[in-house]
């Protein structure tokens, strides 16, 4: 397998939230973010582009099923709570996206390393190859993706878990990281309400998200495609959501949602 590129990012930039409460956006009901073309300009700023990155690229998403498997690196393999986070939140995606993602405890491309932030930066070290230096001391928690062609072929997610844990950052780790190793690895201060926004106090996924996710794995956009090719697709696209309500209706489905309906 001839892995093209890959991709880093850095989860909720080290220590700007000291606390997270387990929060919606409920009072960005009706708010211009539901408009066609803050969605729109949302989903390519988000989709397109790299924090790491000048410039936009091609869509990137995962043509094959997702098979996952959580990795304990010097660490008890005995964190029943962040498993259950991790097991909820991947239903709740593969339900949006229709991907098939299931767990394995054999062959995995997409890996969720729990460890101590004492050997955050060593789990690094072994797990990415990541050049960036001193990365465990500018993050809480990153994403390592590798793709082929622009289709999504392996995942690592590291998390510091008493790390996370103290500082509150635990649910919104696992659902920023496995939800943009879907396909959606920027981040924006001016997206929002989005877990991509490293700024906001969102543990889960907003309306917003919902509907990124949506457009990301609408069959009628390709893997590989350019801003140019995929902007009147996204135009349709989106139209039909308006017809079909699912716009107006976002925030409450983001609410229905496995992890949101526990976490609530």
């Amino acid at each position: 397998m001839v892995i093209k590129s890959a991709l880093f990012k850095i989860g909720l930039g080290f220590l700007s939230v000291v606390f997270l409460s387990i929060t919606y956006a409920s009072n960005w009901q009706g708010a211009s973010w539901q408009s066609k073309d803050y969605i729109k300009k949302a989903f390519f700023e988000i989709a397109y582009k790299n924090e790491y990155r000048k410039g936009a690229s091609n869509l990137r998403r995962w043509k094959n099923r997702i098979q996952y498997k959580v990795e304990y690196f010097e660490l008890p393999a005995d964190f029943e709570m962040a498993e259950n986070l991790i097991d909820e939140h991947f239903k709740d995606l593969s339900d949006i996206t229709a991907l098939p993602i299931v767990k394995s405890d054999y062959y995995a491309n997409f890996k969720i390393i729990l460890t101590k932030r004492s050997y955050y930066k060593e789990a690094i070290e072994k797990y990415t190859s990541t050049t960036i230096k001193n990365i465990d001391t500018k993050s809480n928690c990153l994403l390592f993706i590798k793709h082929r062609h622009y289709e999504l072929v392996d995942a690592t997610v590291i998390i510091p878990v008493d790390h996370a844990m103290r500082y509150g950052l635990l649910p919104a780790c696992i659902v920023e990281e496995l939800a943009q190793a879907m396909g959606l690895p920027n981040d924006s201060d001016w997206v929002n309400p989005s877990v991509a926004n490293d700024k906001s106090v969102l543990d889960l996924l907003s309306g917003l998200d919902y509907l990124m996710l949506k457009i990301l794995y609408d069959q009628r956009l390709r893997i590989g495609m350019s801003v140019k090719q995929s902007i009147p697709i996204v135009d349709k696209i989106l139209l039909d959501f308006e017809q079909q309500g699912l716009i107006k209706n976002a925030i409450a489905k983001a609410r229905e949602l496995r992890l949101s309906r526990q976490l609530e």
